[in-house]
Formats: C-alpha cells, structure tokens, sequence
C-alpha cells in the first residue's frame, strides 16, 4: 500500500484509511481483529476513531496495535442520550474532558492525530486554539486533523502557526465534489492534507443499490437514511457511468470509485469493511485510471455536489 504525505506537512498516511464506525454495531471484535492484523500486514497505518463513547473505542483498547498504525481519533462532538442528536463540545473544559476521557478508555498516553469533528461558531476560535495548543504541548497530541470545517474556518485554525494542522477529513467521491469548489483551494493554498471521508459514496458506489436494497447492507439498516440521500436519480446516473466504466475495463465497480479517488490527490480515504472478503477487495485495489475514463467521469458527476 502507497505512504502519502498530508500537503505539506511532516504526517504520512497510507492511501487506505480504515475506518471503524460499525465496529461493536455490525463489526464483532474477532473480525475486527482480523480486519485489523490484515489491513496492518498489507502497509495500512491510519485507524479513524469515532468519539470515544462509541463502541469502536472499547474494541481497540483491548486491541495490540502495531506500531505503524496510528490513530485518527474524533472529538468535539458527542451523540444525545438516546441518539436522537449531537452535541458539540469544543470549549475548553469540554475538549480536555473528552481528550482525557478517551487517552484514559485507550489506555495511551497520547493521540497520534486528533481529529476536530465540529467548527462551533459559539466557541471564540481562541478559546477551542488555547486547548489544542495545551494537548500539543504536553504530548497528548501528535497532530490535528479538521473534519466539517468550510474553507474559511479551516483557514482560521491553520493560521496558528503552534497548532501542527496537517489537513481535513471531508466526504469525497465521485457522488460528493462540494469539496473541489473551496475547501480543496484553501488545502492546496496552506499546503495540507485531504482524507476522503465516506469515499465510496457511502457504499452506493459499489453498485450494489442499482437493483434495490440488498439484505444485510447499510440501506437495509438504521443507516438507510444515511445511504437513502444517495439513492436518488443524479447519484444513480453516476453509479450507472462508474458500473459501465468498471464492465467496460473488466474490473469492478469498487476499483473505479477508488482510483478516481487516488487520481484526485486525496492522500487517503476512508474504507469501512464489515468482512475479510470486502477488505481483501479493497487492499488489492490498484487500478490506475486512463486520461479519458478520467475525463468521463469528471463530466457524468457534479463537482458542486
């Protein structure tokens, strides 16, 4: 698996995030274990966190993870009792209660890269800067990562010149460019990093939508919302292109939707396999896709989406 660099900055990741959400939900932990161990021994070195509340995190504590593999943990944001919401918590006090909280269900004295998962226009950016500043300087934090910041707001973070920003996660596919029109300029501009989140459309780029909702994915669980908002004509136009791209190369659906991704210059995105079978898929993932099959999926796609 390829090492790329985040802009600019000294952060190295593989193209290949793996992602962790449904571990502890869909995920058991023997499988997460062997997804693990699989996707370490083929190169990959970035794991996502959700918020430490969720159930991914009592998994990977009781997990020896390889030394290459760091973590990409979430905070600022925290699910409502019940579910039914979130609640932003990027104050001061409210930062260093979850970053403590989540070194203390880890059991590590340190995050490899904190990743801030809110912009909360209530909090003086000052104020949520003093913070990250502390956790760098005491150790607690290698380097920050911004997830659902616009490109201005991103802006305001990295012009700290004492925070270590090494760039943004940010939901990037062929179904969602939003983030060629500002927030991509702006990385490029400070010279950071991109992190496809969700880069597989959030599984619709699979094809496997294109005749309905199969039993046992997402669309047929408590994510069908969550997948539902790509289940609409526009984004099925697209899947129907990448699925003719993918018949017409004699590869799969899935190999496509990656290397547009890699064509991109996103230093990595973010896969989140249920199985050994759908990771082994990913990991052997390498096509390299032709100037013309480029510029046809450029134009059956909007980049304002």
């Amino acid at each position: 698996m390829r090492s790329n660099r985040m802009g600019n900055t000294g952060l190295q990741v593989s193209d290949l995030s793996l992602g962790t959400f449904e571990w502890g939900r869909r995920v058991d932990e023997p499988t997460a274990r062997e997804l693990l161990d699989a996707y370490a021994s083929a190169g990959g070195t970035a794991l996502e966190l959700p918020a430490y509340d969720a159930p991914a995190v009592s998994m990977v504590t009781g997990m020896r993870l390889p030394s290459r593999v760091q973590l990409l943990a979430r905070v600022g944001v925290r699910a409502t009792e019940g579910g039914g919401g979130a609640q932003l918590r990027t104050g001061r006090s409210d930062l260093l209660t979850d970053v403590r909280a989540l070194l203390g269900a880890l059991d590590r004295d340190h995050l490899d890269v904190l990743v801030l998962d809110a912009f909360d226009d209530q909090i003086p950016v000052e104020e949520s800067a003093s913070v990250l500043r502390t956790l760098v300087d005491a150790g607690d934090v290698g380097y920050v990562l911004l997830s659902h910041h616009s490109a201005w707001q991103l802006s305001l973070r990295a012009a700290d010149a004492a925070l270590p920003v090494a760039g943004a996660i940010t939901e990037y596919s062929l179904l969602r460019r939003a983030a060629e029109v500002s927030l991509r300029p702006a990385l490029d501009y400070l010279g950071l990093g991109l992190i496809a989140g969700a880069g597989l459309g959030r599984g619709v780029l699979t094809g496997q939508y294109l005749r309905g909702v199969p039993a046992g994915s997402r669309g047929a669980s408590d994510l069908a919302g969550y997948v539902g908002e790509y289940l609409d004509d526009d984004s099925t136009r697209v899947v129907q292109g990448v699925a003719k791209a993918a018949a017409a190369l004699g590869v799969e659906a899935v190999d496509i939707a990656l290397a547009w991704n890699r064509r991109s210059l996103c230093a990595s995105t973010i896969v989140s396999p249920r199985s050994r079978r759908q990771l082994d898929q990913l990991l052997g993932s390498d096509l390299v896709l032709a100037d013309e099959i480029n510029e046809v999926l450029d134009q059956i796609s909007d980049p304002c989406s």
